[in-house]
């Protein structure tokens, strides 16, 4: 008889597994644990390719093997509208930081240093121990393990738990409202998200975690265009912020010139932070990529995870501000997501990505797109952009997408 598939999966999981653990063995590596001073990050580097691939094997398996065992009506039920509360608790009133790391403390404690009820306190805490976050060694009294660690000591982790948690999770459950109520609409202030404006800096710092995390390193954009061919070229980065990209590819390429565009808060403060070796190459502007691009004859306009932001509508405006200054053979070069076609990768990995489509309809009416889409958007905009498509570098995220201006 063959095997049931939920013993097929028990045996990939520990054969993965097994290929884990050796990685970290031979590597003198610690295996995971949430114990205070595990390691807090996956400690698999990307470019291991086959010990990653088990490590997403084992994400996928023990998920499906968790569904087929809690089975329909279970999984189903397993979806509960309070799933997030303890974690939007925790960063709300900072549990994470009202005692150290390496200490203890009772739910007492904690509520005297939050202004909690200790009632409220052990709720929300014992919710948190139960998805792994926290400890508690003895009845009553509460220490850190990795996760609330991590949470403590990373502002960068923290603002990303309390945006999900404080504002997404809040918008996404009105995204069917603003579906109905604004049908069809492409317009960034019509959605429930718009309204909470000032968690602006919170929001942007959370999206750190994903721009400084594995996969989004500025090596995958210096190594996977040719821009040494550029010769003594010139690059126009939109919406480019604190111009990071640019001083990387500009310290790999010292015959490009470089000109960084945002709007003129971010771009006064970018330039008191630019390297003085890169100071006479890499310039400042203050532009909105909505109306007509001011740098004529540049040989590539680059977009870094910035027209994913937007609907369609928007992404053809943009990209029409710039055709008033561009040359014959100029290049549209976007660091951007592509959507895969089901089935193509790990259900994890899919999952994240689809995640992110759904977020982005939930904050900004925008979506994220498939190759295709991404063509059409560039023949909407004009028929002289020949889209040349693009590739995912090796270990990236972010795919590099090409189109070129025929004139």
């Amino acid at each position: 008889m063959a095997p049931s598939r939920i013993t097929e999966l028990a045996t990939r999981i520990a054969a993965h597994t097994t290929k884990l653990n050796d990685y970290f063995a031979a590597h003198n590596l610690p295996t995971p644990s949430f114990g205070v001073d595990g390691p807090l990050d996956t400690l698999v580097p990307k470019e291991e390719i086959e010990v990653e691939a088990a490590r997403v094997a084992i994400i996928d398996d023990t998920q499906e093997l968790r569904r087929l065992v809690l089975g329909p009506r279970e999984y189903l039920m397993s979806y509960t509208h309070d799933e997030l509360i303890s974690q939007q608790a925790i960063t709300r009133f900072r549990l994470a930081h009202s005692f150290p790391v390496g200490k203890e403390a009772s739910f007492a404690d904690i509520a005297a240093a939050t202004g909690l009820k200790e009632i409220n306190v052990r709720q929300i805490i014992r919710h948190s121990i139960v998805k792994d976050i926290f400890a508690e060694p003895r009845p009553g009294i509460v220490s850190h393990n990795a996760v609330s660690r991590l949470l403590a000591e990373d502002e960068v982790i923290h603002d990303w738990v309390a945006a999900s948690t404080d504002d997404l999770w809040q918008a996404a459950s009105q995204t069917c409202n603003a579906l109905q109520r604004y049908p069809g609409s492409e317009e960034a202030n019509e959605t429930l998200f718009s309204q909470f404006p000032d968690r602006a800096r919170r929001f942007g710092n959370a999206m750190r975690s994903f721009t400084e995390g594995t996969g989004f390193e500025l090596s995958h954009i210096v190594d996977n265009f040719p821009w040494g061919g550029l010769e003594n070229g010139t690059v126009v980065e939109l919406g480019g912020s604190q111009g990071f990209a640019c001083f990387a590819i500009a310290r790999k390429f010292p015959s490009l010139s470089f000109v960084v565009q945002d709007l003129e808060p971010v771009v006064i403060a970018a330039k008191e932070r630019v390297p003085v070796d890169l100071a006479d190459r890499v310039k400042f502007m203050a532009h909105d990529f909505f109306v007509e691009q001011p740098v004529r004859g540049a040989d590539v306009y680059f977009f870094r995870w910035i027209l994913h932001n937007w609907s369609d509508k928007y992404c053809i405006k943009i990209l029409r501000s710039l055709i008033p200054a561009l040359k014959p053979g100029a290049k549209i070069v976007l660091n951007d997501n592509v959507l895969p076609k089901p089935g193509v990768m790990s259900k994890w990995q899919e999952d994240r990505l689809r995640s992110m489509d759904l977020t982005m309809t939930e904050i900004q009416n925008s979506h994220d797109r498939e190759l295709d889409d991404w063509a059409k958007v560039f023949e909407l905009a004009d028929h002289r952009f020949e889209f040349q498509g693009g590739k995912q570098p090796a270990g990236a995220n972010l795919w590099l997408l090409v189109a070129e201006w025929k004139g």
